[in-house]
């Protein structure tokens, strides 16, 4: 704790030691490389999310979310849980391992479930094993047609029995539900199909026995069974199918050919179809105009006789006339004719097209010509019909479009739409770097509030100075006129010193003067005494040196 304080304290003297400049370059510095750390934690740990799975089930939107916790994988959940987004970098890897993990949603279990038969399986065990083989082979086969993007079969498979024979042996049934590709309804063509890969696949499976419905409750294997089977709903719901999907497809049609024209966006296009699903029949006979003989039979006896007829429709009956000479004969003649006729019979097969009633509202204001150039191609696709009366409408009208299918135009709202989105996608971490900057702002106004008490003092310091100064005013000219008078003082003290200075140097000099003469005269005269003695002396100076 000592330590702490002591550095703290040094922290404060250091800042206090700094200018009022130097303390704001400070901050501003701070502030930058706080922002550029923000930033830059920003970019590197941003997650770009990319979609895992969609439109899955519940368990296997759970297997897979805790899977995800389990190895701390970033995830997202959108509709509801059924779709799961994962970092755009991990996606290929992490579906390669819940394959090899066998934790793939919609993952049905085929002939390999016999790879792991344990030794100890029964008869009723592998029944049930092969069962479930059939079924999870199925809805593999079904799932891959294009049309269809999941399958799910139930299978029902009688129970064998040694004791009942094949004409008594009861039959399978079978029920699929399909998620088809975008809600679409599967044509009768793919439903027969299907219907007939399972009947293939499972013994003793009649097609009758197959249900096939779609996610929306729609019965599709109606088209497999007769009209003579079905009950009065039934017959509806089938009835009802066809026409909806016959309006479907020239819907479809229309937008094919209408999009790449106007966008597939701008064109609402409204189908109505008339059909007529009674069964008629219909026999038809023609008569020819001229008669044919058919057959003819003639009788004679002897005598002359005279004949006369007349042409019937079917026969001719001839008279007897008895000749001149009263002689009795006799003379039959039969003929049978007929009319030729033709007899055609039609049959009139169920959902001919009465009438056929098509709108096309297009997403901006069209001209006469333009108009009519709609209509006209129109009119080709859905295969127009005046003699059945059918009718088409074309209108040109602009949108009116929701808050959220405002498309922005303007450089403001493009500008707003960004910001807005990027606040609600990376809300957390625009709430740290905006609580690190307000965190540096409150240490940046305590700093200068430090610095400006300082300065403050420093200007009472100096406003003080100044009213001193201030007081003194009026003494300024007497302080330099004595100013001079203790220059000149100092001057004259000044002269005075180095004049004494000078004469005791002087003294001192001829005081050394004489102390020299003295001691000259005195070696002098101790060298005369003692020549020998002052050689030696000399000697020894000599050689120290």
């Amino acid at each position: 704790m000592g330590n702490f304080q002591k550095t703290w304290n040094g922290i404060k003297e250091g800042w206090n030691g700094i200018g009022r400049q130097k303390r704001a370059s400070l901050v501003i510095l701070l502030i930058l490389i706080a922002s550029t750390v923000i930033g830059l934690t920003y970019y590197t740990q941003k997650v770009e999310y990319a979609t895992l799975f969609s439109n899955l089930e519940e368990t296997d939107a759970g297997v897979i979310v805790n899977d995800l916790k389990t190895k701390k994988v970033k995830y997202k959940l959108e509709e509801n849980g059924t779709t799961i987004l994962v970092d755009k970098n991990q996606v290929d890897t992490y579906r390669i391992d819940l394959a090899v993990n066998d934790m793939l949603p919609q993952n049905s279990t085929g002939f390999e479930i016999f790879d792991t038969t344990s030794m100890m399986a029964t008869d009723e065990d592998r029944k049930i094993m092969y069962q479930r083989a059939v079924t999870g082979e199925l809805e593999r086969s079904i799932s891959a047609l294009d049309s269809i993007e999941t399958a799910k079969v139930l299978l029902s498979m009688p129970k064998e029995s040694v004791f009942t024979s094949q004409e008594d042996k009861s039959k399978a049934s079978a029920s699929v539900v399909l998620t088809t590709s975008n809600g679409k309804i599967p044509d009768s063509s793919a439903v027969q199909g299907i219907a007939s890969l399972i009947a293939g696949a499972v013994e003793n499976l009649p097609k009758e026995n197959i249900k096939i419905v779609d996610t929306k409750g729609n019965l599709l294997s109606a088209a497999l069974e007769d009209d003579a089977s079905l009950n009065a709903t039934d017959m509806v719901s089938k009835y009802q199918a066809i026409k909806n999907r016959y309006e479907q497809e020239l819907e479809e049609k229309l937008i094919d050919t209408l999009g790449p024209i106007f966008g597939t966006e701008n064109v609402n296009v409204a189908v109505s179809a008339d059909l007529n699903f009674d069964s008629v029949q219909k026999e038809n006979v023609t008569y020819s105009d001229e008669p044919v003989l058919r057959s003819e039979t003639v009788s004679a006896s002897g005598g002359t006789i005279d004949v006369a007829g007349g042409i019937g429709t079917d026969n001719v009956v001839n008279e007897i006339i008895e000749g001149e000479g009263g002689v009795s004969s006799s003379y039959d003649r039969t003929a049978n004719y007929e009319l030729d006729t033709e007899t055609t019979s039609t049959a009139k097969a169920p959902g001919s097209l009465n009438q056929l009633s098509t709108s096309i509202i297009l997403n901006k204001t069209l001209s006469k010509a333009e108009e009519d150039q709609v209509q006209e191609i129109v009119k080709m696709t859905i295969g127009f019909a005046e003699d059945r009366e059918d009718q088409l409408t074309v209108q040109g009208m602009e949108f009116t479009k929701g808050p959220e299918d405002v498309v922005p135009t303007t450089p403001k709202e493009i500008i707003g739409n960004t910001i807005r989105a990027t606040l609600l996608r990376d809300w957390p971490y625009l709430a740290g770097g905006l609580g690190i900057l307000l965190l540096l702002m409150i240490l940046m106004m305590v700093f200068l509030r430090k610095s400006k008490d300082d300065t403050d003092d420093e200007l009472d310091f100096e406003e003080t100075i100044i009213n001193t100064s201030a007081s003194d005013l009026t003494n300024e000219l007497e302080m330099n006129k004595m100013k001079k008078l203790k220059e000149k003082q100092e001057k004259l003290a000044k002269r005075e010193r180095m004049e004494r200075n000078d004469r005791e140097a002087a003294e001192l000099t001829e005081e050394l003067n004489q102390a020299m003469s003295v001691k000259e005269k005195a070696a002098r005269e101790f060298a005369r005494d003692n020549p020998e003695a002052s050689a030696d002396l000399i000697k020894i100076w000599m050689r120290d040196e």
